[in-house]
């Protein structure tokens, strides 16, 4: 798996934002994609967020990627499972298809 999510994510902000994060294994994606970010997007319940990541390179190694998903409207998610999509996309070169996958990890208060 190019990345993937951790299995517990932390709740912030009453709820209104989710710490997104999860490996990032640069030893599975392409040796010619130089540069990466991570799309993200947490559904529970019928609330929903989105967010794009800080750009990764490869030449620095990390091995994680993060992001805050914050909520759509005036909602707000709980503690518990929430089905979760992202995607790395390449931005290094450009022009690659996104690597997709999901999860369910839980929701969890600080």
């Amino acid at each position: 798996m190019l990345a993937n999510f951790y299995p517990e994510l932390t709740l912030s902000d009453e709820g209104r934002t989710v710490e997104v994060a999860g490996p990032l294994n640069w030893d599975q994606i392409p040796p010619h994609i130089q540069a990466v970010t991570v799309l993200a997007v947490v559904a529970q319940n019928g609330v929903e967020g989105r967010c794009t990541s800080r750009e990764y390179r490869r030449r620095d190694g990390e091995r994680e990627w993060w992001s805050e998903v914050r909520v759509e409207r005036d909602r707000a998610f709980v503690p518990g499972t929430a089905p979760c999509a992202g995607a790395i996309h390449a931005t290094d070169p450009r022009g690659a298809p996104p690597w997709l996958w999901s999860g369910d990890p839980e929701l969890i208060d600080p």
